[in-house]
């Protein structure tokens, strides 16, 4: 071996992780991190039914609201009617003919608008 092959082996390469904690030991404030929804950028479509609190039916959001995302924690179905705009025909399409998962999520939060939702 090499004095040169042992040099660059000497040290760990940097992690994106070891960045924040060399941050946070500078500061000793760590940086804000922004909560991601569902891990992808928007803007997303709100395909389900027009609830308060909610959504608005085919509405589009830069960012789906506060109380949607607080309630899609306890109903995940929530969660699901807000969907990439690119994704609508086959959004419409399922909701048209009554089929597939966005259909069974529309018909569970329609049941939470009327009161009628069971957990």
């Amino acid at each position: 071996m090499t004095d040169a092959s042992v040099k660059k082996n000497e040290g760990t390469p940097p992690q994106p992780g070891n960045a924040v904690l060399a941050a946070e030991k500078e500061t000793g404030v760590a940086p804000k991190t922004k909560k991601k929804t569902h891990g992808l950028k928007g803007p997303w479509m709100y395909v389900g039914p027009t609830a308060p609190g909610i959504g608005v039916q085919n509405r589009v959001y830069t960012e789906i609201p506060k109380e949607a995302e607080e309630l899609s924690e306890e109903v995940k179905e929530v969660g699901l009617l807000f969907i990439p705009v690119k994704d609508y025909p086959m959004a419409n399409r399922m909701l048209r003919e009554g089929v597939g998962y966005l259909y069974d999520a529309y018909c569970k939060v329609g049941g939470l608008k009327k009161g009628d939702f069971e957990a």
